[in-house]
Protein backbone atom coordinates (compact mmCIF):
# COMPACT_ATOMS: atom_id res chain seq x y z
CA UNK A 1 0.00 0.00 0.00
CA UNK A 2 1.28 3.36 -1.34
CA UNK A 3 0.51 6.91 -1.17
CA UNK A 4 1.84 9.62 -2.67
CA UNK A 5 3.11 12.57 -0.77
CA UNK A 6 0.51 15.90 -1.20
CA UNK A 7 3.96 17.97 -1.38
CA UNK A 8 5.10 16.05 -3.76
CA UNK A 9 3.73 15.88 -7.28
CA UNK A 10 4.41 12.70 -9.17
CA UNK A 11 8.09 12.14 -11.04
CA UNK A 12 7.58 11.46 -14.33
CA UNK A 13 10.18 8.17 -15.21
CA UNK A 14 10.89 10.13 -18.30
CA UNK A 15 12.66 12.61 -16.11
CA UNK A 16 14.63 9.69 -14.13
CA UNK A 17 15.49 7.30 -16.73
CA UNK A 18 17.94 9.84 -18.47
CA UNK A 19 19.74 11.14 -15.10
CA UNK A 20 20.04 7.64 -13.95
CA UNK A 21 21.27 6.48 -17.35
CA UNK A 22 24.32 8.83 -17.90
CA UNK A 23 25.11 8.12 -14.20
CA UNK A 24 25.12 4.26 -14.54
CA UNK A 25 26.74 4.42 -18.09
CA UNK A 26 30.48 4.40 -17.25
CA UNK A 27 29.38 0.58 -15.58
CA UNK A 28 28.58 -0.69 -18.42
CA UNK A 29 30.13 0.88 -21.96
CA UNK A 30 33.63 0.97 -20.75
CA UNK A 31 36.44 -1.02 -19.11
CA UNK A 32 36.53 2.08 -16.06
CA UNK A 33 35.05 1.51 -12.72
CA UNK A 34 33.09 4.80 -11.06
CA UNK A 35 34.76 6.94 -8.87
CA UNK A 36 33.78 7.08 -5.49
CA UNK A 37 31.95 10.39 -5.93
CA UNK A 38 30.37 9.05 -9.29
CA UNK A 39 28.55 6.00 -6.82
CA UNK A 40 27.67 8.83 -4.02
CA UNK A 41 26.17 10.75 -6.60
CA UNK A 42 23.80 7.86 -7.68
CA UNK A 43 22.80 6.69 -3.99
CA UNK A 44 21.78 10.16 -2.85
CA UNK A 45 19.88 10.66 -6.18
CA UNK A 46 17.90 7.55 -5.53
CA UNK A 47 18.06 8.10 -1.72
CA UNK A 48 17.06 11.46 -1.88
CA UNK A 49 13.96 10.41 -4.51
CA UNK A 50 12.99 8.02 -1.90
CA UNK A 51 13.01 10.12 0.80
CA UNK A 52 10.97 12.77 -0.56
CA UNK A 53 8.54 11.61 -3.07
CA UNK A 54 7.23 8.74 -0.99
CA UNK A 55 4.93 8.23 1.75
CA UNK A 56 5.44 4.45 2.51
CA UNK A 57 5.88 4.63 5.70
CA UNK A 58 2.28 2.70 6.54
CA UNK A 59 3.10 0.06 4.44
CA UNK A 60 6.97 -0.34 5.67
CA UNK A 61 6.14 -0.01 9.03
CA UNK A 62 3.12 -1.88 10.25
CA UNK A 63 1.39 -0.96 13.81
CA UNK A 64 -1.15 -2.42 15.71
CA UNK A 65 -4.67 -0.96 16.19
CA UNK A 66 -5.01 0.51 18.85
CA UNK A 67 -7.79 2.42 20.81
CA UNK A 68 -7.79 6.33 21.13
CA UNK A 69 -7.52 7.69 24.69
CA UNK A 70 -7.29 4.77 26.52
CA UNK A 71 -5.37 6.03 29.65
CA UNK A 72 -2.43 4.36 30.87
CA UNK A 73 -1.26 3.81 33.77
CA UNK A 74 0.42 7.54 34.16
CA UNK A 75 -3.26 8.40 33.77
CA UNK A 76 -2.35 10.50 30.64
CA UNK A 77 -4.21 9.98 27.47
CA UNK A 78 -2.59 7.57 24.66
CA UNK A 79 -3.15 10.20 22.06
CA UNK A 80 -0.70 13.38 23.85
CA UNK A 81 2.08 10.39 24.15
CA UNK A 82 1.52 9.62 20.49
CA UNK A 83 1.44 13.20 19.72
CA UNK A 84 4.69 13.76 21.80
CA UNK A 85 7.10 11.31 19.51
CA UNK A 86 7.97 11.46 16.17
CA UNK A 87 5.76 9.88 13.42
CA UNK A 88 6.49 6.94 11.80
CA UNK A 89 7.00 9.03 8.41
CA UNK A 90 9.12 12.00 9.74
CA UNK A 91 11.42 9.25 11.17
CA UNK A 92 11.63 6.55 8.28
CA UNK A 93 12.15 10.26 5.78
CA UNK A 94 15.12 11.18 8.45
CA UNK A 95 16.89 7.97 7.79
CA UNK A 96 16.92 7.66 4.37
CA UNK A 97 18.33 11.28 4.09
CA UNK A 98 21.20 10.23 6.56
CA UNK A 99 22.24 7.58 4.20
CA UNK A 100 24.17 9.76 2.09
CA UNK A 101 25.75 11.34 4.92
CA UNK A 102 26.42 8.09 6.23
CA UNK A 103 28.17 7.02 2.99
CA UNK A 104 29.89 9.26 2.99
CA UNK A 105 31.85 9.16 6.38
CA UNK A 106 32.51 6.05 5.39
CA UNK A 107 34.40 5.80 1.97
CA UNK A 108 37.74 7.04 1.63
CA UNK A 109 37.47 10.03 -0.52
CA UNK A 110 39.78 9.69 -4.05
CA UNK A 111 42.86 11.06 -4.28
CA UNK A 112 42.41 14.69 -5.74
CA UNK A 113 43.21 14.33 -9.79
CA UNK A 114 44.09 10.35 -9.74
CA UNK A 115 43.07 8.76 -12.98
CA UNK A 116 40.14 6.58 -12.41
CA UNK A 117 40.90 2.82 -12.17
CA UNK A 118 40.14 0.16 -14.52
CA UNK A 119 37.06 -2.12 -13.68
CA UNK A 120 38.19 -5.06 -12.35
CA UNK A 121 38.98 -8.50 -14.76
CA UNK A 122 38.83 -5.75 -17.64
CA UNK A 123 40.24 -6.88 -20.73
CA UNK A 124 40.08 -3.95 -22.74
CA UNK A 125 41.42 -1.78 -20.25
CA UNK A 126 45.24 -1.12 -18.66
CA UNK A 127 46.25 1.15 -16.27
CA UNK A 128 49.90 1.40 -15.13
CA UNK A 129 52.50 3.80 -14.25
CA UNK A 130 55.44 6.01 -15.78
CA UNK A 131 58.61 6.97 -13.92
CA UNK A 132 60.94 9.16 -15.16
CA UNK A 133 64.81 8.98 -14.45
CA UNK A 134 66.41 10.90 -11.83
CA UNK A 135 68.07 13.30 -14.32
CA UNK A 136 64.41 14.96 -15.31
CA UNK A 137 63.81 16.84 -12.11
CA UNK A 138 61.32 19.31 -13.43
CA UNK A 139 57.83 18.59 -14.30
CA UNK A 140 57.68 20.97 -17.45
CA UNK A 141 60.84 18.95 -18.43
CA UNK A 142 58.79 15.68 -17.52
CA UNK A 143 55.55 17.07 -19.81
CA UNK A 144 57.79 17.80 -23.24
CA UNK A 145 59.00 14.41 -22.86
CA UNK A 146 55.83 12.98 -22.83
CA UNK A 147 54.22 15.43 -25.35
CA UNK A 148 57.23 14.45 -27.67
CA UNK A 149 56.66 10.71 -27.24
CA UNK A 150 53.03 11.01 -27.96
CA UNK A 151 53.69 13.35 -31.08
CA UNK A 152 55.93 10.16 -32.66
CA UNK A 153 52.64 8.13 -32.65
CA UNK A 154 51.80 7.72 -36.41
CA UNK A 155 48.56 9.19 -37.23
CA UNK A 156 48.16 6.29 -39.41
CA UNK A 157 48.57 3.50 -37.13
CA UNK A 158 51.23 1.13 -36.27
CA UNK A 159 51.34 -2.78 -35.83
CA UNK A 160 47.50 -2.81 -37.39
CA UNK A 161 45.98 -0.60 -34.28
CA UNK A 162 45.19 3.04 -34.46
CA UNK A 163 44.84 3.40 -38.46
CA UNK A 164 42.28 5.99 -38.01
CA UNK A 165 44.73 8.37 -36.61
CA UNK A 166 44.24 10.23 -32.94
CA UNK A 167 43.50 13.50 -31.62
CA UNK A 168 44.93 15.42 -28.48
CA UNK A 169 41.56 16.59 -26.62
CA UNK A 170 42.95 18.38 -23.83
CA UNK A 171 46.43 19.26 -23.14
CA UNK A 172 46.69 20.25 -19.24
CA UNK A 173 49.81 18.27 -18.65
CA UNK A 174 52.19 21.10 -17.77
CA UNK A 175 50.11 23.47 -16.14
CA UNK A 176 52.66 24.90 -13.75
CA UNK A 177 50.49 24.45 -10.66
CA UNK A 178 50.54 22.41 -7.99
CA UNK A 179 48.11 19.92 -8.81
CA UNK A 180 48.99 16.97 -11.25
CA UNK A 181 48.69 17.86 -14.95
CA UNK A 182 46.43 15.33 -17.10
CA UNK A 183 46.31 15.38 -20.83
CA UNK A 184 43.83 13.29 -22.60
CA UNK A 185 43.64 11.98 -26.36
CA UNK A 186 41.31 9.89 -28.45
CA UNK A 187 42.26 6.57 -30.71
CA UNK A 188 40.31 5.55 -33.40
CA UNK A 189 40.33 2.21 -34.56
CA UNK A 190 41.30 0.14 -37.96
CA UNK A 191 37.51 -0.73 -39.31
CA UNK A 192 37.46 -4.42 -39.18
CA UNK A 193 34.30 -7.02 -38.87
CA UNK A 194 34.09 -5.75 -35.61
CA UNK A 195 33.52 -2.28 -36.80
CA UNK A 196 31.39 -3.24 -39.67
CA UNK A 197 28.95 -5.52 -37.81
CA UNK A 198 28.25 -3.75 -34.19
CA UNK A 199 29.54 0.03 -35.13
CA UNK A 200 28.01 0.86 -38.55
CA UNK A 201 31.41 0.45 -40.07
CA UNK A 202 32.37 3.48 -38.13
CA UNK A 203 35.98 2.64 -36.14
CA UNK A 204 35.95 2.50 -32.33
CA UNK A 205 37.18 5.08 -30.10
CA UNK A 206 39.81 4.82 -27.26
CA UNK A 207 40.83 6.77 -24.94
CA UNK A 208 44.02 7.48 -22.94
CA UNK A 209 44.96 9.54 -20.30
CA UNK A 210 47.99 10.59 -18.96
CA UNK A 211 48.51 12.27 -15.16
CA UNK A 212 51.89 13.86 -14.68
CA UNK A 213 52.86 13.96 -10.96
CA UNK A 214 55.81 13.53 -7.68
CA UNK A 215 55.35 10.49 -6.36
CA UNK A 216 55.78 11.90 -2.36
CA UNK A 217 57.80 9.59 -1.13
CA UNK A 218 61.35 9.63 -3.03
CA UNK A 219 60.76 12.91 -5.76
CA UNK A 220 60.43 11.20 -8.33
CA UNK A 221 58.50 11.84 -11.16
CA UNK A 222 55.42 9.84 -12.15
CA UNK A 223 52.98 9.04 -14.77
CA UNK A 224 50.16 7.53 -14.23
CA UNK A 225 48.79 6.39 -17.36
CA UNK A 226 45.64 4.55 -18.43
CA UNK A 227 44.39 2.98 -21.88
CA UNK A 228 40.66 1.87 -22.56
CA UNK A 229 37.97 1.40 -24.79
CA UNK A 230 34.93 2.44 -24.72
CA UNK A 231 32.72 -0.02 -26.51
CA UNK A 232 33.24 -3.77 -26.10
CA UNK A 233 34.54 -6.48 -24.04
CA UNK A 234 37.82 -6.90 -25.78
CA UNK A 235 40.10 -5.27 -27.80
CA UNK A 236 42.44 -7.64 -29.58
CA UNK A 237 45.13 -6.47 -27.58
CA UNK A 238 45.23 -2.61 -29.19
CA UNK A 239 45.86 -0.70 -26.28
CA UNK A 240 48.69 -2.72 -24.94
CA UNK A 241 50.03 -2.49 -28.39
CA UNK A 242 49.44 1.62 -28.48
CA UNK A 243 50.85 1.43 -24.93
CA UNK A 244 54.07 -0.92 -26.24
CA UNK A 245 54.79 1.82 -28.94
CA UNK A 246 55.27 4.76 -26.53
CA UNK A 247 56.70 2.78 -23.63
CA UNK A 248 59.62 1.63 -26.15
CA UNK A 249 60.28 5.35 -26.77
CA UNK A 250 60.25 6.45 -23.31
CA UNK A 251 62.58 3.84 -22.39
CA UNK A 252 65.19 5.05 -25.49
CA UNK A 253 65.29 8.26 -23.51
CA UNK A 254 65.85 6.43 -19.43
CA UNK A 255 62.42 6.27 -18.59
CA UNK A 256 61.03 3.08 -16.51
CA UNK A 257 58.31 1.67 -18.38
CA UNK A 258 56.46 -1.99 -17.06
CA UNK A 259 55.25 -3.48 -19.66
CA UNK A 260 51.73 -3.19 -20.08
CA UNK A 261 48.70 -5.57 -18.67
CA UNK A 262 45.21 -5.76 -18.57
CA UNK A 263 43.39 -5.55 -15.86
CA UNK A 264 42.42 -9.05 -15.69
CA UNK A 265 46.17 -10.25 -15.68
CA UNK A 266 46.78 -8.40 -12.73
Amino acid sequence: RRHQSKNCPPVPRALLTPQLSSALSPLFLSGTAPSTMQALRIITFIVGSLALCFDATDALVPQPKVQRNIINHNHQPTNQIKAALPSRRDALKHAFLLTPIIAASTIIPDPANALEACRPKSHNCIRTTWTAPSSTTSSTEAAKIILDVLNSYPQEGQAGVDCNGWKIVNDALDNNADEAGIIKLEYKSCVGPAALAINLGQPFIDDLKLELGKESATGSIMVEVKSSSRMGGGDLSVNRKRLEYLGRKLKEKGWSVPNPKYAYEM
